[in-house]
């Protein structure tokens, strides 16, 4: 069993599940999306030679019957789904917990039935599924050990936290393909130049910058978002010309990744890094 819910940019609503006034009757396209394969015809070679391949845009259509008060409830249906405009389409199940972010292309109802059926299609830019969760994976030169509330006389005492000289994480993708990240660097201290590794593939993405105390920059690596900003005191600067030469937008491996970080000048433990992702899956 599952349970799919469609939302529009205000919030409103439409929930199929057991005892509503909404029933599905077809979905189509949660299955993975169609590729488009680029080849090229060489001169004396049987079939063809493989250039590129992409994903295309996702398509969802959705057919729902209304059971009751076909009048009332199909006003509820325009009230949340409406032609051009954003929705996102949230799937659950034992198996899977996604999201799909897209517009409406179109909305049929067949209005002489005796049970009402709408018929909506969602053209998603993006081809992938979204988990729900936000994962975040930490390096920190504060680890924290403990959680109140506390009541302990255990010898030897119990630690509330400790230092790590770690500069290194491994960051599992419960994901289908590789995806972008969220990096969030916090300055405890003045440093210069913070950079970001790939431990396997070496590549790096770094910053000819100096962060003050308190600094807060956020590289977001995902794919249609790349941006670099630095909030410092409350307001939020673009730093985007700040990115080292060479830098890539680093990504995390289908299979995983390590990443490990540097500083130019100052202690490498003064500066705390978070990644945050969300596992892209290809279908359910």
């Amino acid at each position: 069993m599952y349970e799919l819910t469609l939302e529009n940019a205000a919030g409103d609503q439409i929930v199929f599940a057991q005892n509503t006034a909404f029933t599905v009757t077809e979905i189509k396209g949660l299955n993975p999306p169609k590729a488009s394969i680029n080849t090229s015809q060489v001169a004396l070679i049987d079939g063809a030679v493989y250039n590129s391949a992409k994903l295309n845009m996702r398509s969802i259509n959705i057919a729902f019957a209304i059971e009751y008060q076909a009048a009332q409830n199909r006003l509820e249906v325009y009230k949340v789904l409406k032609s051009k405009q954003y929705v996102k389409l949230l799937y659950v199940s034992q198996t899977r917990n996604v999201y799909a972010e897209g517009y409406i292309e179109s909305i049929d109802i067949s209005y002489g039935a005796m049970k009402q059926i709408v018929t909506c299609a969602i053209l998603c830019p993006s081809p992938y599924l979204m988990a729900m969760q936000e994962m975040v994976a930490e390096l920190r030169s504060i680890v924290n050990a403990f959680h109140f509330p506390f009541a302990s006389t255990a010898e030897p005492e119990l630690l509330f936290s400790y230092i790590s000289n770690d500069i290194g994480v491994t960051i599992d993708n419960n994901g289908d393909v590789s995806c972008g990240l969220i990096i969030e660097l916090y300055a405890n201290a003045e440093i210069t130049n913070p950079k970001i590794f790939d431990y396997v593939t070496q590549d790096f993405f770094g910053l000819n910058y100096t962060m003050q105390e308190a600094d807060l920059i956020t590289i977001d690596t995902r794919k249609g978002h790349k941006t670099v900003t630095l909030l410092r005191n409350g307001v939020e600067t673009n730093i985007f010309n700040y990115v080292m030469q060479n830098s890539t937008w680093l990504q995390l491996d289908a299979n995983g990744s390590t990443f490990v970080y540097e500083v130019g000048t100052g202690d490498e433990a003064e500066l705390d890094v978070t990644f945050r992702y969300n596992a892209l899956f290809e279908g359910v």
